[in-house]
C-alpha cells in the first residue's frame, strides 16, 4: 500500500517525517565577522556536504535566514566547517539556536581565537577553511545554500599527537544523536 499525500501542509510533514529517517552528519560553522572585539557566530548544521572535489574543491550547506551566521560569513568571505564528534559539542551549538548567540566562555572554550577553528580535544574531527562564493550561492525559500571554496582542510590532532580518525562523526537522524556502526556487506 502507498501512502500519499498532496495538500501542502501534509507534503511538509510528510518530507519533515521521510528526511528524519535519514541520518545526517553533524557540522559546526564559523565565521568572523571583521568588527575589532566582536564574537564569531557559529552554528550546527547537518546539511554539510561535498559539491564536487575537482577541478577544486567546494561544499555546501544550507542556513535559515535570517541568520548572523550568515550576515559574518558575507562580512568575513570566509567559514570554518568542523566536523562533529561529540554529542555535547553539537549541544553547546544548540544553546540558542534561533539567535545563534552564544556565551563569551564557550567560544574561550571551544574556539582558537587566531585559526577560528575549533580547539583539538573539543570533540571535532576535521576542518575546512572555506572561501564564500557568493556568486554560486542561492536563497531558497527562507533558507540560503552557501557555496564555499576549501582552501585548506585537515584533521584535528587526537591526544596521540598523530591527527589520525580514531572516533568516527556524529550522526542526526529521528530527533537523536547517533554513531555510525561497522559496514555492512551486500550479498
Amino acid at each position: 500500500m502507498i501512502n500519499e499525500s498532496s495538500d501542502t501542509e501534509s507534503v511538509v510533514e510528510t518530507v519533515r517525517g521521510l528526511m528524519r529517517l535519514i541520518p545526517h552528519p553533524l557540522t559546526v560553522i564559523v565565521a568572523q565577522t571583521k568588527r575589532k572585539g566582536s564574537l564569531p557566530a557559529g552554528l550546527l548544521v547537518s546539511s554539510f556536504n561535498t559539491v564536487t572535489l575537482h577541478p577544486t574543491p567546494y561544499v555546501s550547506f544550507n542556513l535559515k535566514l535570517p541568520s548572523s551566521t550568515y550576515d559574518a560569513i558575507k562580512a568575513s568571505g570566509t567559514f570554518t566547517a568542523s566536523a562533529v564528534a561529540d554529542a555535547q559539542l553539537a549541544e553547546d551549538f544548540l544553546l540558542d539556536k534561533r539567535a545563534e548567540t552564544y556565551p563569551d566562555t564557550l567560544w574561550r572554550n571551544v574556539r582558537d581565537q587566531h585559526t577560528g577553528m575549533l580547539k583539538p580535544g573539543r570533540g571535532a574531527l576535521w576542518w575546512m577553511r572555506c572561501r564564500w562564493m557568493e556568486k554560486k550561492s542561492q536563497p531558497v525559500g527562507d533558507h540560503v545554500i552557501i557555496i564555499g571554496q576549501v582552501e585548506k582542510a585537515g584533521y584535528y590532532i587526537n591526544s596521540d599527537g598523530q591527527g589520525e580518525i580514531s572516533e568516527k562523526p556524529l550522526l542526526y537522524s529521528e530527533g537523536k544523536y547517533r554513531n555510525a556502526g561497522p559496514p555492512v556487506v551486500a550479498r
